[in-house]
């Protein structure tokens, strides 16, 4: 599903599972093509990809996790390759969402208490919504709550 085109150019909102899976190109993820195509498109397209503040705490943790070596002494990346990626990740046109005010963490503990989802992902839920962007994820349950709430039902809150 591509992105939808907000005024003249295509917009999302992307969560840490479809980012992680870009970004790690080919070093350890079968689902690139999907993303690598949408994302590729974006920025063909001068698009702009949206997230909240959390989203860079919980990428850049997930680069250092893949820079930890496992049980066999091996890590997926060395420290060099995440430095590259978080390089890499700064050049793209990132939006960081920073109105956390009162009434939008209200909403987002809402939000994650009705559908037992944690405070992270309904932050990207809230942030979808309240842009009216789709949400780009790998989560399925995500996804699926996503996919499944109406409009409606977030501005009941």
């Amino acid at each position: 599903m591509p992105a939808e085109k907000t005024d003249t150019f295509p917009c999302c909102v992307v969560d840490t599972s479809f980012m992680a899976a870009y970004l790690l190109n080919g070093l350890c993820s079968d689902e690139l093509s999907v993303c690598a195509k949408e994302i590729e498109s974006i920025l063909e397209n001068k698009g702009q990809l949206y997230v909240p503040q959390l989203f860079w705490y919980e990428i850049e943790n997930f680069l250092l996790y893949k820079c930890r070596k496992n049980k066999e002494g091996r890590s997926v990346i060395s420290k060099a390759d995440a430095m590259d990626i978080i390089y890499d990740l700064q050049q793209l046109p990132i939006y960081t969402d920073l109105q956390m005010d009162n009434e939008i963490r209200q909403r987002v503990f809402e939000l994650a208490e009705l559908y037992s989802l944690s405070y992270y992902d309904a932050s990207y839920l809230e942030l979808a919504r309240r842009k009216n962007l789709p949400l780009k994820s790998y989560d399925k349950e995500l996804r699926k709550i996503y996919k499944d709430i109406s409009r409606s039902d977030l501005q009941s809150l």
